[in-house]
């Protein structure tokens, strides 16, 4: 009986040394994250390198509790699907096409890369100030949640913003002069911009959201939300509005959409007499979810330079505003369903992204035909063509943009693929971007650009 007590005392002890090392070393490691990079000691920064437990515990308690993701997607071992920079035996696709995304690395790090696809030559990194951000993601959290409550606004938005630094979504990057770098944080926040050698230049005061582009004069246009307009608290909906910044952050011009259509005698027909989306999660209805704002760069037949082509996901509409009279040109419902991202193609024709997703459930794993495709409309007789059926599924998002070789490339945003499509219809390669600890899964997209290198200067494909 005595051997028997003094093993179980000896078990006992060695557990309870073990626990307290393990606990140790999680207490030291968390320490060291929640420290400023510079202030870091040596300890600190092995214990870094050598373990990841901290942000492992921590992610995996913000993901539970909050639903979020945190950026990664398990691929599918398909040939031909490569990462993004190993292409170089894909004959036929151009040299000097540059992606320009953001990719989290672990803890409080994340960057934006401009990355040749084929030779994987990085041409440029951007550091981002995901502390910074996520600080003001916090402040924005309380903010919402108090005027919510109070009756100041009627959707709630807290629940929707990411509550750790992995889910943070550096959305849209573009580049603007000088090779600064504009963005914004996902589902809702502010604007950012970056100087070449990653500092913060500016932060917008204006909440904003989904696309950015820029015009020819490097105004930034944008989405954002108007959370106290009279219409949208009395019927309490979230009111998307269109927003235009200067190169230095400085607003331009703001444009609610309920105003812009009640203006133009189709409140009735884009917000009255459609449902507005009621999402599961509590008090958040969403009738138009403006998701792109694209500013007309040159005239064309059925356009002015300065028009603004607006996709409302919600309403599946396409309207072209004309912000020199205030006045809608044209709109559109269909046959696009949960669209996304609107391109100029001839001076009479744009393409869609077209999702192609019924609102009929809050289950979206099933798409009307089995596919996204991408939808050319004609204005000049008005007819519809569909290009990349079957080879390609986004529910909620997506990106298509054109090359200089007549080649698509398509952002599978919802399932982090990336896919070069010629005009034939013919998948000629597919990459991902690796996650940071896991190459062979992908860093979620986040609405990344393309960039065509010309001599030293990088063009923006669209």
């Amino acid at each position: 009986m005595k051997f028997n007590r003094d093993q179980a005392i000896r078990v006992l002890r060695r557990f309870l040394i073990l626990f307290f090392c393990v606990w140790g070393l999680v207490w030291l490691s968390i320490r060291a994250v929640e420290k400023q990079p510079n202030d870091r000691n040596i300890v600190d920064k092995c214990l870094l390198a050598a373990a990841s437990v901290p942000e492992t515990v921590k992610l995996w308690f913000s993901v539970k509790s909050t639903g979020l993701e945190h950026q990664e997607f398990v691929m599918n071992t398909e040939p031909g699907l490569a990462r993004l920079g190993e292409l170089s035996d894909i004959q036929h696709l151009n040299n000097h096409l540059y992606l320009l995304y953001y990719r989290y690395e672990g803890t409080d790090t994340g960057s934006v890369y401009l990355q040749n696809i084929k030779t994987g030559e990085v041409a440029h990194t951007w550091h981002v100030p995901l502390r910074k951000i996520f600080a003001d993601i916090q402040g924005l959290k309380q903010e919402v949640k108090a005027d919510f409550e109070a009756q100041e606004i009627s959707v709630s938005l807290d629940k929707r913003l990411p509550n750790n630094l992995a889910a943070i979504r550096i959305l849209s990057p573009i580049i603007g002069d000088d090779m600064s770098l504009i963005f914004h944080c996902g589902v809702l926040g502010y604007m950012y911009k970056l100087d070449k050698k990653s500092d913060l230049l500016w932060k917008s005061e204006e909440l904003v959201h989904h696309s950015i582009e820029l015009d020819d004069d490097g105004n930034i246009w944008t989405c954002s939300v108007d959370l106290r307009h009279s219409l949208a608290k009395n019927l309490r909906f979230r009111e998307d509005a269109v927003l235009c910044l200067d190169a230095e952050g400085k607003r331009l011009h703001f444009y609610s959409l309920s105003d812009m259509f009640s203006n133009n005698g189709l409140l009735q027909t884009l917000l009255e007499a459609t449902p507005a989306t009621t999402m599961p999660d509590g008090p958040y209805r969403d009738p138009y979810h403006l998701n792109n704002v694209l500013p007309v760069k040159r005239d064309g037949k059925f356009w002015k330079k300065g028009d603004l082509f607006l996709s409302l996901r919600d309403k599946s509409a396409i309207v072209q505003f004309r912000p020199q009279d205030g006045s809608i040109v044209w709109y559109q419902q269909g046959p696009w369903l949960a669209q996304h991202d609107i391109n100029i193609v001839t001076e009479s024709t744009i393409s869609v992204f077209n999702n192609n997703v019924s609102f009929t459930s809050w289950d979206w794993s099933d798409i009307q035909g089995g596919s996204s495709n991408i939808a050319f409309f004609n204005f000049s007789d008005k007819t519809t063509e569909y290009f990349g059926n079957g080879l390609f599924v986004s529910t909620t998002e997506g990106r298509q943009t054109q090359t200089v070789d007549d080649w698509i490339l398509v952002e599978e945003t919802n399932k982090g693929r990336y896919l070069f499509i010629d005009s034939l219809g013919n998948v000629r390669c597919q990459f991902y971007i690796p996650y940071h600890n896991e190459p062979s899964h992908a860093m979620s997209p986040n609405w990344a650009r393309l960039y065509l290198k010309s001599g030293s200067e990088f063009l923006l494909q669209e």
